[in-house]
């Protein structure tokens, strides 16, 4: 019976300590990772942001509520030009820093009384480098440049209209026929772009974009109920075209972040010739027939498995966070 004891506390040890340690671990990573997450979308929208800094409460609490008794240790936190940096470790009263207790390996030998335990994460941020647009549509770089950011900046992005404020060519004006529309990917209503490549466009404005009704529908929906709907717009350089394909092509230059509060792609339409509140009815009216979307230029950080990240293009005010590590 002592040998089968021996063999049976073994077991137990194996099974149970070692399953507390695991189960300890996955706490701790899931508060890394919300930690680094919620800094790096801090930091990425406002690196003067006081709350970007390594003694941040929004990463402890974070880590707290990760975990099932609300005790875990920041360990370190490490913030970089564009990523950061979470390190969390166990906090068990009775037990020594950053560890945990364990029961049973402790009677095999009393040195085995707990054990450390901890986890880390790192999360990146950048400016969009490729995106799989959720609209087939394209803007230009001067109706940024140009749009005020914030509750005050509502307007009319257009896609076809030369703006008064740009000089030079302006959105689908300088594509013959060009209403700012790029080509589809497939049946879907979205399109494969890439900062510093040409992306054919689809020129006219005979509105039977595959697949976009249901897109619309659904922030249409949103819009309703009073939801935010924030989207990332391709931008295009408005002095570079090119004569390759159909009506020519669209240079994307960037990505900016645009939170829409209505549209228009086709008059007297109850989905396709929307706006959700009486701010943005009075934009459409100013923009007589013209098509586009309604909405705000905003500085915004995005969290979005379909989106690359990194260099190689100018930032408008769009990044991305993503767990690097």
């Amino acid at each position: 019976m002592a040998l089968l004891m021996v063999a049976l506390l073994g077991f137990a040890a194996i099974s149970i300590d070692v399953g507390k340690l695991y189960w300890e671990k996955a706490q701790l990573q899931n508060g890394a990772d919300a930690g680094a997450l919620a800094l790096a979308s801090i930091c990425g929208r406002d690196s003067n942001d006081p709350l970007c800094s390594p003694s941040s409460e929004i990463v402890r609490d974070l880590a707290n509520d990760n975990s099932n008794d609300n005790e875990s240790n920041v360990y370190s936190v490490d913030i970089k030009s564009n990523e950061v940096t979470v390190n969390t470790t166990a906090s068990e009263v009775g037990a020594p820093a950053n560890s945990v207790s364990v029961w049973f390996a402790q009677i095999l030998d009393p040195s085995f009384a707990s054990a450390e335990v901890g986890a880390s994460a790192t999360a990146g941020w950048g400016a969009p480098t490729a995106l799989s647009a959720k609209f087939p549509v394209t803007f230009s770089k001067c109706e940024i440049a140009t749009a005020p950011v914030g509750p005050t900046g509502l307007q009319f992005f257009l896609a076809h209209k030369k703006n008064d404020k740009c000089d030079g060519p302006q959105s689908g004006l300088n594509i013959p026929g060009g209403f700012g529309w790029l080509e589809q990917n497939g049946k879907t209503c979205s399109a494969a772009t890439r900062v510093g490549q040409w992306i054919g466009s689809s020129t006219g404005n005979s509105y039977n974009k595959t697949g976009c009704n249901d897109q619309l529908l659904k922030w249409k929906e949103k819009l309703v109920k009073g939801e935010k709907v924030i989207i990332l717009l391709p931008v295009f350089d408005g002095h570079g075209t090119s004569g390759g394909g159909s009506g020519g092509s669209y240079f994307i230059s960037g990505y900016a972040a645009v939170e829409i509060q209505g549209w228009m792609f086709k008059n007297n339409d109850s989905l396709l010739d929307f706006q959700a509140n009486s701010d943005a009815k009075s934009i459409r009216g100013k923009g007589g027939s013209e098509v586009g979307f309604i909405g705000q230029f905003l500085r915004f950080v995005f969290d979005d498995e379909d989106v690359e990240f990194g260099s190689g293009g100018p930032n408008y005010g769009a990044d991305v966070i993503r767990l690097t590590k």
